[in-house]
Parts: C-alpha cells; structure tokens; sequence
C-alpha cells in the first residue's frame, strides 16, 4: 500500500512539473503569437494615454511603443486597454493586459500582495495642488483651513493627511468617488483645492473651465515617487526585458546616443556603447528576443530624453519640466547600472 502511494505520488509530481514549466513566459510567447503588447493605460485625465487624429500619446503608450519595438519590431504593434484604480492589478493577474502602467506608484504593498513584480522606475511623478488663484499667496500657509477636494484612494488620502499634519494646515479634506466629481465642486467654489497627481494637474483636463474660475497649480510638491510597468509575477522572461530596455535607453542618453545617432556607435571603442548596441546571440536566446532589440527599440523610439520630451515634457500636452527626471549626473534620479560586460 505505501509503495503504491508513493508511486501515485511520484506520477503526480511528474505530471505536474511540465505543466509549471509551461506556464513560464506565457506572455512573451502570446505577445509574439498575436503580434501585439497589450497595455493598461489611464486613459481618464489626458495626462498618460490619449489620442488626437487617431494616434495615441503620453507617456504610458511610450512605454507600451518600447516593449513593442524591442519584442516585435514594431513600435506601433500594441493596444490601449483603459485602466482605473480599481481594475488595473485585476486585469493584469488574469491575462487580460500584458503590462500594466496607469501611473501606478511602486510600493511594497502592490508589489508583495499583488501577483506583480516591478521591473524599474521609468519616472518619478509626483502630487501637488491645482485651486482658486490667490494673489496674495506665498506659500500653502495661506490656504490654510483650505477646503481640499481629493478622490478617495488610499494611497492619495494617506499622502494628503501626513502632508496637512506635518505643517498643520488645518485642511478639510473632502473624499469624493471619482476625479471629476473633485474637479465638479472645484468649479462650484465648494472646494479651494484639489490634491492629485501632478501630470493631471498639468493636463487639458483643467483647461476648459468656467470664465470666472481662475486656477493656478501651486509649485509645492507634496511628494515625488517612482513609477514604471507591473507585470506578472510569473513572467520573469517580461520582467528582465523591460528592466533592461528602460535602463538601455537612460543609458543610451548618458552616453548620447539617440535615435538620430545610433548607427554612428555601431564601431564604437566605448564598452557600455559596445555592451549595449552589441548583437549578443547569447542574451538574445536567453530572454527570447533578436539580437537587435536594444539596438531597433532605440533606433526606432530614442533614448531616454527623446522619450520623456514626447510622453512628458515639450513635444506633449504637458509641457512639464524633467526636474526629478533629470539624469542623476544632471541633479535628478534617474540612472542605469553598468553596461560593461
């Protein structure tokens, strides 16, 4: 009876082994077989992920364009799926996204009780204040006992209390369900403020407005934090080939490469450049890609600051400053590891 057992056993381990193998890089294999990268975007604000004549843009579908280019060779081989707060992480764990972005700020919390796993920071927002304009303001002393509007999240909630305790600011902040229902009171003067995330603030999403509403976003930043894509956890082949195709491209513009560039460093004597441009036959059958997928993703959407001009910066709708975006050599954050073999 026990050598049948164990037997039963052994058969069953053995059968299951190969079904565990099997589900390792999904993903990647479904985005190859479709020829498309689907990407959880937020789609609500015209801050991340929008469309004008038909094209997307914002930084979110930069994102998205990357992993294409380097997965499929084919920038524009993707699709948008709208994401919420709510549904973002459910979409992902079932298979319904490929890669997650949405401006989801990296913690621990997402990370370990999710089934996600952060590649790496691909830029760092940030939360601030949009309100009423007030001439005579110098600083947020004088909107203290403010009315602040702020939808109801955990993570916006808990970043407002700490900010109005810290400099007691005798706030009174009033939870609302969406976005737009903050934005609704905002215009009705029923709130002075609304607290959000900063590329919202800076968004089309605040221009069209009442003629007596006159709105200016503060300059104090509440808090910076890191944000990037979410994958699955169980997809470490995705995992690695984002990790290393955001920092190709931060290094890409540390050393100067571009998209206008790039087939000037194909001889090039510098290591890094020879480490990153390289056709490694070895790494490329290891993650499953081409020998050219940094050399194509660069070549076809640019390094680092070419991306953060399109997603972000002059060429969007946000116009916003790099500031914490900068490399780390220029005063920001952002930085990639060695490249040297």
């Amino acid at each position: 009876m026990l050598f049948r057992q164990f037997c039963l056993f052994v058969l069953t381990v053995i059968s299951f082994y190969p079904v565990c193998r099997a589900n390792a890089g999904t993903t990647l294999e479904r985005i190859k077989q479709s020829g498309v990268v689907r990407c959880g975007a937020r789609t609500t604000a015209n801050a991340y992920a929008y469309q004008t004549a038909n094209e997307w843009h914002g930084i979110d579908v930069e994102i998205c364009r990357l992993a294409a280019s380097a997965i499929l060779g084919r920038p524009e081989a993707l699709q948008i799926v709208p994401v919420n707060r709510e549904n973002g992480f459910e979409l992902l764990e079932s298979g319904q996204i490929d890669i997650l972005n949405a401006a989801t700020p990296w913690t621990m919390n997402h990370e370990l009780t999710a089934k996600v796993s952060f590649p790496a920071v691909f830029y760092y927002s940030a939360l601030a204040f949009i309100g009423h304009y007030k001439p005579e303001a110098t600083s947020m002393r004088d909107y203290q006992g403010a009315k602040v509007c702020v939808e109801n999240t955990p993570f916006l909630i808990q970043e407002l209390s700490a900010f109005n305790e810290k400099y007691h600011l005798d706030m009174r902040l009033m939870r609302l369900p969406s976005l737009s229902r903050a934005k609704e009171l905002l215009y009705l003067k029923r709130c002075d403020l609304i607290f959000a995330r900063l590329e919202t603030l800076h968004s089309d999403y605040f221009k069209k407005r009442p003629e007596n509403v006159d709105l200016v976003v503060l300059p104090e930043i509440v808090r910076t934090y890191p944000a990037g894509p979410y994958v699955r956890d169980d997809d470490p082949e995705l995992s690695k080939i984002l990790r290393w195709l955001i920092y190709a491209v931060i290094k890409a513009e540390e050393k100067g490469v571009s998209s206008q560039n790039v087939e000037d460093f194909v001889n090039t004597d510098d290591p890094e450049i020879q480490a990153l441009l390289e056709k490694n036959t070895f790494i490329a059958q290891k993650i499953g890609l081409d020998t050219e997928w940094l050399y194509r993703a660069i070549g076809q959407c640019g390094n680092y600051a070419e991306i953060y001009q399109r997603g972000l910066g002059d060429k969007s709708v946000l116009k916003l400053k790099r500031s914490a975006n900068r490399l780390k050599k220029d005063g920001g954050l952002i930085q990639a590891p060695d490249f040297q073999k």
